[in-house]
């Protein structure tokens, strides 16, 4: 009878360290698709002149320069700039130049939408959206956000609520 035991739980724990070498081997492979095309990295800073910048890189879609925009008008309520921040995980607290709204890191590069200064800013892999205007990923690119084109208030809440209700 010692024997059938020991027989058994031979089998059972062979069949556990499979099971979890299985795991751990479809886990990390995901894990590796999943963060093949690399995070965005956001880098909140002040030009020379003092104006707000932020620098959008991304290692595949922008391997030849970052995008810059900037902020004419607006006081960064932080002075320990630069602040740079990768988005390979969901971020949820307030970034330098406002708060976050939306983030989905679950395929890299994916989905980031920041209020920044009143701005709507949302950043997908395909294309940047400046208040609610698509912009195309061009490197290299210096973009003016001026404060007269930012958008209402109310719809910026309005925004900002269907991100959160997703």
């Amino acid at each position: 009878m010692n024997d059938d035991f020991e027989k058994a739980f031979r089998k059972v724990f062979g069949l556990f360290l499979l099971t979890l070498f299985a795991y751990v081997t479809v886990f990390g492979a995901c894990q590796a698709y999943r963060r093949r095309d690399g995070a965005w990295t956001i880098t909140f800073d002040r030009g020379l002149d003092g104006i707000p910048v932020l620098r959008i890189e991304q290692p595949k879609l922008l391997a030849a320069g970052a995008v810059s925009l900037s902020f004419p008008g607006e006081v960064p309520n932080r002075t320990d700039l630069p602040i740079t921040a990768v988005f390979n995980y969901p971020i949820t607290n307030t970034m330098p130049f406002g708060p976050v709204i939306f983030v989905d890191t679950s395929q890299l590069p994916g989905v980031v939408t920041l209020n920044v200064f009143g701005h709507a800013v949302e950043i997908f892999p395909r294309t940047l959206r400046l208040d609610f205007h698509e912009i195309p990923w061009t490197p290299g690119t210096n973009i003016v956000a001026a404060a007269g084109a930012k958008p209402p208030a109310e719809k910026l809440n309005q925004h900002d609520q269907q991100w959160k209700g997703r």
